[in-house]
């Protein structure tokens, strides 16, 4: 028998398996993954599957006949530019992916972004110290104060972000929370402000690449415009969408991580300890923290052709939601997948996805969380100052609104 259960028409949302807005779900949506986990797989709705376990979200992730075609995800996805809404590289399919896929590593290279880490270590503690001045003993907005802004002020370094853009660029990032959420759960306004978002972000690209066309630096947008690889380069909309894509990317889930990373180590006061002690194992350490509470929740693709997963039908265009934040504590996968332990060694995670769709901006945003975390633990003491912080309400990308710590300074 298929591992399988149906939803009665009569239930909502009929999209997915669970109400994706309910508050209790946002608070802590994995003991409602738990329980639909331990009942199927594979979970059918109305507009195809809801993919709940750690290998079948693996299996959708790297079979060629799932994708994002004109799927929902692809629809929501598009970003504004002068020939019209365009794919942004995260939502193409190959052969346009493979294609733009490869010119953009040539430029984000481990080189590119490992000279990331000084600046990032050196933002950190700027931002921190000034947060500890200004508010003294008082509580403060970690998310606000410390999160937010090092995710934008590092990615727009690596970028080449002119320094009066950084202001707008933080306000992008926290407004555009939910810019990855599927457009049925997003109110009138919510969207609107997703658009609004898009449009500015697309005004700042454009200003960007008109200035490193006759003024090339050493930053990314520079490097996307020279790069080539056998006599292929990208065209002015490719490099318009492109960088446009890893500004609505950039600026969300390295704040989103980093939050997310912080509030769990501040719970677990034994593992806090254990990364304070053990700057070696910080790369294992993160890969753990993006599994525990992962930013991405959720996942879009489409079937492009007839498809099956675990033993279920899928006709090409239904929709397989996939779910991370579910696969990533899938107990046949990891053994206590509901204790944070850094010391983990298992199967590699899908916080970021697998295959030829892996977040190409993952190495910078494990990157600013590791070294921010290195920074506010050994630098300073934050003790969080409620039990729980409150989410922002994303379904797509998990992030906290705001998160009130006590920040005295370290040992």
């Amino acid at each position: 028998m298929p591992d399988v259960s149906v939803l009665n028409s009569s239930e909502k949302p009929k999209v997915l398996p669970y109400d994706p807005l309910n508050p209790e779900f946002l608070a802590n949506p994995y003991t409602n993954y738990a329980r639909l986990r331990e009942q199927a797989a594979v979970h059918r709705t109305d507009a195809g599957v809801a993919v709940m376990r750690y290998k079948e979200v693996n299996q959708v992730l790297r079979d060629p006949r799932f994708g994002h075609g004109n799927g929902l995800g692809a629809q929501d996805a598009k970003v504004p530019s002068p020939e019209g809404p365009k794919d942004a590289l995260m939502f193409m399919d190959p052969p346009d992916h493979t294609r733009l896929r490869a010119l953009v590593n040539r430029a984000f290279t481990v080189r590119v972004v490992q000279r990331l880490r000084p600046i990032i270590e050196e933002l950190a503690m700027e931002l921190l110290t000034a947060a500890r001045e200004k508010h003294g003993d008082s509580p403060l907005d970690l998310s606000a104060e410390f999160c937010r802004p090092l995710g934008v002020r590092s990615v727009n370094r690596l970028v080449g972000v002119p320094e009066e853009y950084t202001e707008r660029c933080i306000g992008y990032g926290r407004d555009g929370g939910r810019g990855l959420d599927p457009g049925f759960t997003l109110t009138p306004e919510a969207e609107q402000q997703r658009l609004k978002v898009r449009d500015g972000v697309m005004e700042i690209t454009l200003e960007m690449i008109e200035d490193r066309r006759a003024h090339p630096r050493e930053d990314l947008v520079s490097d996307l415009i020279r790069v080539e690889e056998a006599g292929d380069r990208l065209n002015e909309i490719e490099i318009l969408t492109t960088v446009a894509n890893l500004f609505l990317a950039g600026w969300a889930a390295p704040q989103a991580l980093l939050g997310l990373a912080s509030v769990a180590l501040l719970q677990h006061p034994e593992q806090r300890a254990y990364y304070t002690a053990h700057p070696e194992h910080a790369e294992r350490s993160v890969e753990e923290l993006v599994r525990y509470d992962s930013t991405v929740q959720l996942v879009e693709r489409m079937a492009l052709e007839d498809a099956e997963v675990n033993g279920i039908k899928v006709k090409a265009g239904e929709e397989a939601y996939l779910l991370f934040g579910s696969a990533n504590r899938d107990p046949r996968a990891y053994e206590n997948p509901d204790t944070l332990d850094l010391t983990r060694v298992g199967p590699r995670n899908v916080g970021f996805g697998h295959g030829v769709h892996y977040c190409v901006a993952a190495p910078v945003a494990k990157m600013i969380t590791e070294v921010g975390l290195n920074v506010l633990l050994t630098r300073f003491a934050p003790e969080l100052t409620v039990p729980q912080p409150k989410t922002n309400g994303a379904i797509t990308q998990r992030s906290y609104a705001e998160i009130p710590v006590a920040l005295t300074a370290g040992p």
